[in-house]
């Protein structure tokens, strides 16, 4: 993984990454923990609308009372 974030809002926890995807392109994965399996997958063609994606993914997960909670890269 590239990138990857941690988000709480009360008991909830959502995470939201980046990751490698074949030899070039690059997927941005959101998981709410709370029901796996509304997950979602965007790929994208390069790193840096990748990481244009995560941030603006993480801008409206703040917006709407969000906080990161941890991150790596």
């Amino acid at each position: 993984m590239v990138l990857r974030w941690q988000f709480r809002l009360n008991d909830r926890v959502l995470t939201c990454g980046i990751t490698p995807s074949g030899s070039r392109d690059f997927d941005v994965v959101t998981v709410p923990h709370w029901d796996l399996g509304s997950g979602s997958v965007e790929t994208f063609h390069c790193a840096t609308e990748a990481l244009r994606r995560h941030a603006t993914i993480a801008s409206e997960l703040r917006e709407a009372g969000w906080t990161a909670s941890s991150y790596t890269r």
